[in-house]
């Protein structure tokens, strides 16, 4: 049967109602018990007969020809009209069968509700009658029947779906005041998808009435509910259609301005939720504002977004509708407007709006890329403005540059790179030009304190096109300027600000010492020192300009004119000694210098010179510094009785002051002068102690091994002996060294630990020359001299574990390089002999229970094991031996190459178990792969996983 109009829950409902009425009434019978029934036999019982609803009528008719008593008769009328009534719905007839099929049970309905016009289930008789007539056609007598059931019963669970198809019919006929009551009644008592369909409707018969206001909320309120999580998917076609035919009602009213009124008069039907989702709000919106750019209603859809970002101030979608606006003005050319979107985007949504303060950080991220292009572009667009306007206007455009460069330093950091256009401006270059506009605008003090942030914060700045250096220097300047107009103004933190500008040049000069002006910002802060009589810190002050960091970039007249200054006071100080050595030398410049200034300063420092001279004669002391000046010229006198003791004096000064070279040349020249000398003992010590300073490490041991000639066999010769290897070692002199280290190790056995260690050097200086014998020699020397130790120390253990253990590897090597071909007996003793010595050595480094080499060695007595099975196996097989011979062969061989086989596995075994201690390296490791391998079905096994659900997640 086709279904023109959605009858719900028909067939469900009929099914219910048709087991209600046929509910039995007679008295109910005792059940018999299971004692009671005859025993069960298989072979006797057949299955029951299908009864369908054709047997049923057929059943039906024939209760009906024995002429039943009424009751009876009217229940199976009943039951017959549900039947056809379910035959109908099941078959697929045509048109004309379809109607006169109708027709039939429209008739037999009539009939009973005439018949019994009071029976309980004429409810479903009368519905079932209205809906047979509206499907045939006739909307008046079904919707009277509709009306009468209705009447007849108020409260029908058919309720909602009737007053629905009433209104409908009246909707249909244009009768839209009584369709509107109509669909009010299914709001009274209908379910959710049945309401959704009643307010749509309702929104349409207000719409019609032309009563938009009433419209508008029926059509929300159905919305609403399409937005709702428990929502059916097919309510979504429905919701975009609402969406649209809200659009049309608000465009016949004031536009965006009605959407507000109307989401403000009209409550969210959601008792969940405190308010209509906002994403919901700005779709309605949006919505709005589709449909007027498509009827090129432009200024209204822009009304839209705008009633929006004043309804919603906070929400994101918000700030998306505002870039629509400038999008719109974009692609219309128009770019004043354009711009005034951008700035009022910056604005409303930027970080110095409220919406950012209340902004979740995903929020702020999406918007931070575009917030970054507009700021920049802002930012930069007031600051060309300012430098190319009238000196009068500068300040006030820089201002404005300000707030723009202060509002991308906070959007920079929820940027990522891949999200901006490589033209914006790095972190510190808009640090920069801030300072740069707020230093324009008349704000020294903030932009000195970003200029200081970025000169002396980091060495690289976050930038491209300034540097530390850059923004340095114009601290300084700043600060120059704030001082000096603090200072003509008469400031009150005067002083303040002037202790400000010398930490200022402070640090550029130790910050920034390449800068051009860094040497003479230095130099002036020496002639300030020196102008304020603060002779304490000119030598200070003046070391930092003659000892400039970087020497390819001083200045000459720079450090001149310091050492100038420091020579003037010197004299000022009365250190006239120390005023001579500073003069010296800058008389012979200006000597030379043809200038004027060079013939001043030759003429004051000359004299200067001869005043220095003689007022050191009537001195009672002297200062170090004196002294060294005095012992110099004293020696380029001819010689006296003081020359020696002058020698050595001035040898102890260089000594003090470290120059080690100049005390190496003076103390070599005094032993070649004065042979005899008492302090021959003490010039020795400081020789060797200078050569060590310096790392002349040749120097030092070939002065160690003179020494040892000259002292008598004991400790001290050791001790010394000792040293000299050692330093001979350090010098790269391997053959001193070798010597020495042999000589020390044949000689002094005691202590054990030095003599080891000795051992161990021969055996790194043997292995360098590629000397293998003299190697393995001091490698047993090593493990010989542990086995004689009865308590060696940690480090001695490890030494000669090491060296069994590499002498054990060397005889491995041996024992692999044998093959065992013919003639067999010979290799065979002899690839024993290499495996029985490597085994032992091996075996000694494992008794020292070293970490480091004792998995390898045991790993390696395996491997030895192992190895001679598998050469047993493959061995050449002697020549002339027929098939049975041969065979015969083979089984000796692998009965003899079994026992090597099982040994290894085992040792590897025991190698394997060392993780249990807990020991595991890369050799604990191999034994595990070689189990694998030798014993597959122990060791080779599968890694099981298990799978944990995450059903919990």
């Amino acid at each position: 049967m086709r279904h023109p109009m959605p009858w719900l829950l028909l067939s469900v409902l009929a099914t219910t109602l048709l087991t209600a009425c046929s509910t039995p009434t007679e008295k109910v019978v005792r059940r018999p018990t299971l004692g009671e029934f005859m025993p069960y036999t298989p072979l006797s019982t057949e299955p029951p007969e299908t009864v369908n609803a054709d047997k049923l009528q057929q059943v039906y008719q024939s209760l009906l020809a024995l002429a039943p008593a009424a009751d009876v008769r009217q229940k199976v009328l009943y039951r017959l009209s549900q039947l056809n009534t379910q035959q109908l719905e099941r078959m697929a007839l045509p048109p004309a069968a379809e109607q006169q099929a109708l027709a039939s049970l429209i008739a037999q309905y009539q009939q009973l509700l005439q018949a019994y016009p009071d029976d309980l289930n004429n409810e479903l008789i009368r519905y079932q009658l209205a809906r047979a007539l509206d499907l045939s056609g006739d909307n008046a007598a079904a919707q009277q029947q509709m009306q009468r059931l209705l009447q007849q019963f108020p409260r029908s669970e058919f309720a909602a779906e009737l007053w629905f198809r009433i209104g409908d019919i009246d909707y249909s006929q244009a009768n839209y005041s009584a369709a509107l009551k109509a669909f009010n009644q299914v709001l009274g008592v209908a379910k959710t998808e049945l309401k959704l369909h009643a307010l749509y409707m309702r929104g349409w018969s207000h719409f019609q009435l032309q009563q938009y206001a009433q419209a508008d909320e029926a059509f929300l309120l159905a919305l609403d509910m399409t937005v709702q999580p428990n929502s059916l998917d097919e309510q979504q076609s429905l919701q975009q259609e609402l969406q649209r035919i809200l659009s049309i009602s608000l465009s016949y009213q004031e536009q965006a301005s009605s959407l507000l009124a109307l989401l403000q008069r009209t409550p969210y039907q959601d008792k969940a939720a405190e308010r209509r989702p906002l994403a919901f709000q700005a779709q309605l919106f949006q919505g709005l504002a589709d449909f007027l750019f498509e009827k090129d209603l432009q200024q209204a859809a822009l009304d839209s977004y705008r009633q929006f970002i004043t309804y919603q101030p906070f929400a994101l979608e918000a700030a998306q509708m505002q870039l629509k606006i400038v999008q719109y003005h974009l692609a219309q050319a128009d770019a004043a407007a354009a711009e005034q979107a951008q700035l009022s985007f910056v604005s409303l949504f930027g970080p110095a709006s409220a919406f950012w303060q209340k902004a979740l950080p995903h929020e702020q991220a999406d918007l931070a890329p575009i917030l970054a292009q507009y700021l920049d572009y802002f930012a930069r667009q007031r600051y060309q403005l300012a430098q190319q306007a009238a000196v009068p206007e500068q300040a006030s455009l820089f201002a404005e540059a300000v707030p723009f460069w202060q509002q991308l330093l906070v959007i920079q950091p929820f940027v990522a790179a891949e999200q901006v256009d490589d033209s914006l401006l790095w972190p510190d270059d808009v640090r920069y030009l801030l300072a740069e506009s707020l230093a324009a605008s008349g704000q020294p003090k903030p932009a000195l304190a970003l200029y200081q942030q970025l000169g002396y914060g980091v060495v690289d700045l976050n930038a491209r096109n300034v540097s530390a250096e850059q923004a340095a220097y114009r601290a300084l300047l700043l600060s120059e300027r704030i001082y000096t107009t603090a200072k003509m103004n008469n400031s009150e933190d005067l002083s303040e600000l002037s202790a400000a500008w010398w930490h200022e040049q402070n640090q550029f000069v130790r910050w920034h010492s390449r800068h051009p002006a860094a040497q003479q910002i230095a130099l002036n802060q020496l002639t300030d020192q020196y102008q304020r009589k603060a002779f304490a810190e000119v030598a200070s002050f003046a070391r930092r300009v003659t000892e400039w960091p970087h020497p390819e970039l001083s200045q000459p007249a720079l450090v001149n004119e310091a050492r100038f200054i420091v020579s003037q006071t010197l004299l000022a100080q009365d250190d006239f000694a120390a005023a001579e050595q500073s003069i010296e030398p800058l008389l012979a410049l200006y000597q030379n210098d043809a200038s004027e200034l060079g013939r001043n300063r030759t003429q004051l420092l000359t004299a200067q010179r001869a005043s220095a001279i003689y007022q050191q004669a009537q001195l009672g002391y002297l200062s170090v510094g004196a002294q060294l000046a005095h012992l110099q010229r004293l020696l380029a006198l001819p010689t006296s009785e003081y020359h020696q003791s002058a020698a050595y004096q001035q040898i102890s000064l260089q000594l003090e002051q470290q120059a080690w070279a100049e005390a190496i040349e003076l103390m070599l020249a005094y032993q070649q002068q004065y042979p005899n000398s008492t302090e021959q003992t003490a010039i020795s010590l400081a020789l060797l102690n200078s050569y060590e300073q310096l790392q002349d490490w040749q120097q030092a041991a070939d002065l160690l091994s003179a020494q040892i000639e000259r002292l008598a066999e004991g400790s001290e010769q050791q001790r010394i002996l000792a040293k000299a290897a050692d330093y001979y070692l350090r010098a790269g002199n391997r053959d001193a060294a070798r010597s020495a280290y042999r000589n020390y190790a044949n000689r002094y056995p005691e202590p054990h630990l030095a003599a080891q260690e000795a051992r161990a050097v021969l055996v790194q200086l043997y292995q360098a020359d590629n000397d293998l014998t003299r190697r393995n020699f001091w490698y047993q020397q090593l493990v010989s001299a542990e086995q004689q130790q009865a308590q060696g120390t940690e480090r001695s253990r490890y030494l000669a574990a090491d060296a069994a253990l590499q002498l054990g590897l060397y005889h491995s090597r041996l024992f692999e390089a044998v093959l065992l071909q013919q003639p067999l007996r010979d290799n065979l003793r002899k690839k024993q002999a290499h495996m029985t010595t490597a085994i032992e050595q091996l075996q000694t480094s494992m008794d020292w229970q070293v970490a480091d080499f004792y998995s390898q060695a045991q790993y390696q007595v395996a491997s030895l094991y192992q190895q001679m099975a598998g050469a047993l196996l493959t061995s050449q097989r002697p020549k002339g031996l027929d098939a049975l011979a041969l065979e015969q062969y083979d089984l000796l061989l692998e009965e003899q190459a079994y026992p090597f086989e099982e040994l290894a596995i085992e040792i590897h075994q025991q190698n394997a178990a060392l993780v249990t201690q807990p020991l595991y390296d890369k050799w604990v490791a191999a034994s595990f792969a070689k189990l694998a391998e030798l014993s597959p079905a122990r060791y080779r096994k599968p890694e099981v996983y298990l799978e944990l659900a995450d059903d919990a997640y």
